[in-house]
């Protein structure tokens, strides 16, 4: 007997994405261009609209500039969210992402919603040779199309994958493991093709022309037991140590170490993530800032200058100037390593502190 058919309707929804890198040669000579002036980027084409990026150099009080993205097409209107970055091409770098959550956009009429607003000191690094590079993606909303369909009533419905379980459980069971590392003592099992899928480093030592033939027990010198067992967990399932079951500040140091271990050994995901994990612990409104403990913000910020990590590092000033705890956090354990180690960071940490609460005044009078 055939399975019944049921008459239905489908409501798809379609999205049209696309970036657009904005030049601002001669940087310097646009940054006192006027509190309301801005520079317009060429006519881009994105889901069968057209948009520019308008910036403003020097947007506001207080050192502040602004990007918004504009719609240009006449007699339109259009649903988008777009996300803008700074970019070094010549090193690489890349600022934090500032998104703009989905909004109607109309031609000539600015949404002040669609404005983000960041110093001008947290871009001036990723300005070479007098160029300053601005990254705007774009997702367009299209209107939703509904349609009658028929299907045919399955007897089975689709689970979840369950592959990172089988391979968590791989791990702990140690079931079929082919190499054993001594961590500082310890001992630990792994499977050498899991790691080697996920590792560059252990791709080469255990299948590339320099590998062992006889390979014996894998010391591991320089990494904690608790860290290397995070870095094999997260290659098996994709997943992070839970930062709520560790508390805040242990959390933050086990995160600190597994981004050295990730870099180390060249997972380059997992190194993304611990990052974007520490910038969000220290990412709060001005309210959460009072409340929130300052013990290892300066060991983090030294961390950061040395592992050259740019979000940590404006995410780490960022806490330090909103939570107002200067006091508190000279007298923390990391504030005499980070003196000592990266004396230039703390002129960043007066320079932004002393901008920001001088905008939060001009804002409260006006």
């Amino acid at each position: 007997m055939a399975p019944p058919s049921t008459r239905t309707s489908m409501c798809t929804g379609e999205a049209s994405r696309g970036t657009h890198l904005f030049h601002v040669a001669g940087y310097s000579l646009h940054e006192r261009l006027g509190a309301r002036e801005s520079v317009h980027s060429a006519p881009f084409s994105i889901g069968g609209y057209d948009w520019a990026v308008r910036f403003f150099p020097d947007g506001g009080e207080g050192g502040a500039l602004a990007l918004l993205l504009e719609l240009l097409t006449k007699d339109a209107a259009a649903r988008a969210s777009c996300a803008f970055r700074f970019l070094n091409p010549a090193t690489g770098a890349a600022s934090a992402r500032w998104p703009v959550g989905l909004l109607s956009y109309r031609p000539g009429v600015v949404n002040k919603r669609a404005q983000v607003s960041t110093f001008r000191w947290n871009v001036r690094m990723y300005a070479h040779d007098d160029r300053l590079t601005v990254e705007c993606a774009v997702t367009v909303v299209q209107e939703p199309k509904v349609s009658l369909t028929s299907w045919a009533m399955s007897r089975y419905e689709e689970t979840p994958s369950d592959l990172s379980g089988h391979l968590g459980r791989m791990l702990g069971e140690k079931e079929g493991s082919d190499v054993t590392f001594n961590v500082q003592g310890e001992a630990v099992t792994a499977h050498k093709i899991v790691l080697a899928m996920r590792s560059p480093v252990f791709k080469a030592r255990f299948y590339g022309p320099e590998r062992e033939k006889k390979m014996g027990c894998v010391a591991v010198e320089d990494v904690r037991p608790a860290v290397f067992r995070a870095l094999l967990r997260f290659i098996y399932t994709d997943s992070l140590p839970d930062m709520d079951d560790l508390g805040d500040d242990d959390g933050k140091e086990m995160f600190r170490h597994l981004l050295v271990a990730a870099d180390q050994y060249e997972v380059t995901r997992l190194e993304l993530m611990c990052e974007d994990s520490l910038c969000k612990s220290f990412r709060l409104s001005p309210a959460d800032a009072y409340s929130l403990s300052t013990d290892s913000v300066a060991s983090t910020l030294a961390f950061a200058e040395e592992q050259n990590l740019c979000s940590l590092k404006d995410a780490c000033i960022e806490f330090i100037a909103l939570s107002n705890k200067m006091d508190d956090v000279v007298a923390s354990k990391g504030y005499a390593h980070l003196k000592s180690s990266c004396p230039s960071v703390l002129l960043d940490v007066l320079e932004k502190s002393s901008k920001l609460h001088r905008l939060i005044w001009v804002l409260i009078c006006h």
